[in-house]
């Protein structure tokens, strides 16, 4: 099957300084998470300290990672009352150490969750509860419960994380899952039964219209889909055949009967209504049928249960308005969607989401947007690939802002870490640019140079810009330019 996804993801012992600002993001949600769920203390809203009227421009993380610490026994205290939490020092030593690892450190790695723990005591159980960052505050989304052994023995989830538990899943005395059920529609009643043997998931069944009539049983051997029973199923694995063996029209109409038949059985969306309306939608994009392409996907968008699984088709779409249509504002509005989809749904920000995001952005002509957007990323996270993007689009929205001192810096990281052929002759041309408007003249003529020996129809580009002035009034920016010109009356 063809895809069109092209980049597919001991506590307090240490003292590290980081950026002020990227620590009281994550301090003020904390604290938004406080005054959401009651608690209050006496932890101050912003957290920076005044020396001589200044800002020092680092904070030190033990101070985020001990708040995080503070408000899981406060609220483990006030919202779950029968599990105990530690009160002695050597007992919160050891729970720090044992359990809690480093808040702040998964945040600076892009990972937008952390995990509170009730205390271990003799005889009674322990809880985990993980909260998430969902804009401004955190969520609590798992929980997980372990008997006076240790051994897990239930987990309750809120995978949509929409504010209701919709997930169960019930242990072995092993710590294996035996049994899960789940509320995909959020009807309220359970309409998918998942069903495990030596740990190994062996079947799921399926009643999305809570009829009472199970319209589809799935089996499972390693973990992998072997064969579906019910409404529907004899088109899909028909269309599935087809599709594996290149035929792409023909697994396209059996895709579409497929849905037809399930939908006279469901009428509300489901998650095999997502799963359907997806396969067609990449049949559909890359047989460049986009007229239908997009008609798929405005139905697809329309089922509310098909955000939770979304995030695939937002990156099509995403793609789409980017690459294909150029319509960079629908672009800059369907990649911020997908951000936030990605980071609900993964707990992390996506490197390669928020990327295009910025270069959406850019394009939309809102640079300062697009420095918002990258500031999210750490470039030490990130591969070579990557980080040249993440330097070429920081130092362009610079360059598009005036920032001439930083946009310069960024391009010279982007242009020692090389990235793709193609972008070097406009890496060397913004160097030029910001050098010129730094009065690094003579390093600007080399970086022009380099630029047009590549690419010598970047003039046209420069002609206009009053920054090449000097340049062209110079006797080798005259020879390029007339050089230029000759050549465009040859090609004419």
């Amino acid at each position: 099957m063809r895809f069109l996804f092209f980049f597919s993801s001991s506590l307090f012992l240490l003292s590290f300084p980081l950026s002020a600002n990227l620590l009281e993001d994550y301090w003020k949600a904390v604290q938004n998470t406080k005054e959401k769920f009651d608690i209050s203390d006496h932890s101050p809203k912003r957290f920076s300290f005044r020396f001589g009227g200044e800002i020092p421009g680092v904070l030190h993380k033990e101070s985020l990672n001990h708040e995080i610490f503070w408000f899981c026994q406060k609220y483990l205290d006030k919202y779950h009352t029968n599990f105990p939490y530690p009160r002695f020092k050597q007992d919160i030593r050891s729970h720090l150490t044992d359990l809690y690892g480093d808040p702040s450190q998964n945040f600076l790695s892009g990972k937008l969750s952390f995990s509170c723990f009730s205390g271990w005591k003799e005889g009674n159980s322990l809880l985990k509860l993980s909260f998430f960052l969902n804009e401004n505050e955190f969520f609590p989304y798992r929980w997980d419960y372990y008997d006076s052994k240790g051994h897990l023995f239930l987990t309750e989830e809120d995978e949509t994380k929409n504010g209701k538990k919709d997930s169960f899943t019930y242990y072995s005395s092993a710590g294996c899952p035996k049994e899960i059920t789940k509320d995909k529609n959020d009807f309220g009643a359970m309409d998918e039964w998942w069903y495990y043997k030596n740990c190994q998931l062996v079947r799921i069944e399926y009643d999305s219209n809570e009829n009472g009539f199970r319209e589809r049983i799935c089996h499972y051997e390693n973990e992998k889909e072997t064969t579906c029973e019910g409404v529907g199923e004899k088109e899909e694995r028909e269309a599935i055949l087809l599709e594996s063996n290149q035929k792409f029209p023909e697994a396209l109409k059996f895709y579409r009967k497929s849905l037809s038949e399930y939908k006279k059985e469901v009428s509300i969306g489901t998650a095999r209504t997502c799963s359907l309306l997806k396969k067609i939608a990449n049949i559909e994009y890359n047989e460049r049928d986009f007229p239908a392409f997009t008609k798929t996907l405005d139905e697809f968008f329309s089922y509310r249960v098909c955000e939770s699984d979304s995030l695939d088709v937002l990156i099509y779409r995403s793609y789409y308005y980017l690459y294909v249509l150029g319509d960079y504002r629908s672009a800059r509005d369907s990649y911020l969607k997908t951000a936030e989809i990605y980071r609900k749904t993964h707990g992390e920000i996506s490197p390669e989401i928020s990327l295009n995001l910025a270069y959406s952005q850019f394009m939309d002509k809102d640079p300062n947007a697009c420095l918002v957007s990258l500031e999210k990323l750490n470039s030490r996270r990130l591969t070579a690939y990557p980080r040249f993007f993440l330097f070429y689009y920081r130092g362009s929205c610079e360059l598009s802002l005036g920032r001439y001192e930083d946009a310069y810096t960024n391009l010279k990281r982007a242009q020692i870490l090389g990235g793709e052929k193609e972008f070097l002759p406009v890496v060397y041309y913004k160097l030029g640019r910001a050098s010129f408007a730094t009065n690094r003249e003579q390093e600007g003529n080399l970086w022009i140079n380099q630029a047009l020996l590549i690419d010598l129809d970047l003039i046209e580009k420069m002609v206009s810009d009053p920054i090449f002035e000097s340049f062209f009034l110079s006797p080798n920016g005259k020879s390029l330019k007339r050089k230029y010109y000759l050549n465009k009356q040859k090609k004419e």
